[in-house]
C-alpha cells in the first residue's frame, strides 16, 4: 500500500485531494492546523508548517512508527492584500514564511522519508497569481510575490530531485472552493497581532467556482502520473504566460 501526508487536509483542495487519494486506495495522514493537538494520531496531526518543533513531532512520530512516504501533498497558503509602495516588510516576511519556507521546511523534514520509496513524488501547490499580475490580481501583491517566489522554488526543486529519481508536480488552482482567505484573516491575528481579521483576498463573488471535489480525482490522477504542472483551468495559465511571452518578445527581440 502506498503512503501519503497531505499538509493542508482539512479544508479545501487539501481535503479534496486527501479524500481522492484515499479512494484510490493509498494510505493518507492528514496534517493542518485545524486538527487539535490534543488528538494526534496515525490519520491526523496537527502541524504548524512555519514552526519547525510541530513539523518535527511529526517526523519523529513517522520515524518511530517506521513508515515510508510514497507521496509529500503540500497545499497550504495564505493571501493578503497590499500594494509594492506602502505594504510593511512584516507582514511580506510573513507571507513568503507561510507560501514558501513553510513547504520548503516540510520537504526538508520529510524528503528522507521517500528517499525508500520505488516512486516518489511531491506536490507543491502555486497560483495563477505567482504568474503575473494582471487585472484580475490587482491588489494582490505581496500573494503575487510570494507565489512567484514558490515557482521558482519549484524549478530548482524538480531539477535537483530528479537526479534522485524523485517527481516534483506544481498544482496551479484556480478559482476553487475554499477557505484561504478566512484562514489567513485568523493568521494575521495570530502571526502579525492584528486586530483588524476583516477577509482579505477573497474569490470575486460574480465568480463561479469550483467544489474541491470535482477536480480532485483529475488532480490526482495527474500527479501520479509525474505530470510536471497541473491546473484545473489550464488555458487561463497558458494566456497568462503568452501575454507575458508577447511582452518579452516585443522588448528584447523588437517583434
Amino acid at each position: 500500500m502506498k503512503t501519503a501526508i497531505v499538509i493542508g487536509a482539512a479544508s479545501g483542495i487539501g481535503k479534496g485531494l486527501a479524500n481522492a487519494m484515499s479512494d484510490l486506495g493509498i494510505k493518507v495522514i492528514n496534517a493542518d492546523t485545524a486538527y487539535p493537538l490534543n488528538r494526534q494520531d496515525n490519520v491526523a496531526w496537527h502541524v504548524d508548517a512555519t514552526n519547525h518543533e510541530s513539523i518535527r513531532a511529526l517526523a519523529n512520530n513517522l520515524q518511530e512508527d517506521g513508515t515510508m512516504l510514497d507521496y509529500l501533498v503540500i497545499t497550504i497558503g495564505a493571501i493578503d492584500e497590499g500594494q509594492a509602495s506602502d505594504y510593511p516588510e512584516k507582514n511580506l516576511s510573513w507571507m513568503l514564511d507561510v507560501n514558501l519556507l513553510a513547504p520548503y521546511r516540510l520537504i526538508q523534514h520529510f524528503l528522507p522519508f521517500l528517499k525508500n520509496s520505488k516512486s516518489p513524488k511531491i506536490l507543491l501547490t502555486g497560483s495563477a497569481a505567482g504568474l503575473g499580475s494582471f487585472e484580475d490580481t490587482y491588489g494582490l501583491m505581496p500573494y503575487i510575490v510570494s507565489k512567484h517566489a514558490v515557482m521558482g522554488y519549484f524549478k530548482a526543486l524538480r531539477y535537483e530531485l530528479s537526479r534522485d529519481g524523485v517527481e516534483v508536480s506544481l498544482f496551479l488552482p484556480n478559482r476553487i472552493k475554499g477557505r484561504l482567505s478566512e484562514n489567513s484573516a485568523l493568521m494575521r491575528d495570530t502571526f502579525l497581532n492584528e486586530n483588524n481579521t476583516s477577509i482579505k483576498g477573497a474569490q470575486q463573488t460574480n465568480i463561479e467556482l469550483t467544489e474541491p471535489d470535482e477536480i480532485a480525482a483529475e488532480v490526482v490522477e495527474k500527479f501520479l502520473a509525474g505530470k510536471t504542472y497541473i491546473s484545473n483551468n489550464p488555458q487561463m495559465m497558458i494566456d497568462k504566460l503568452e501575454r507575458e511571452l508577447t511582452q518579452m518578445r516585443k522588448d528584447l527581440l523588437g517583434e
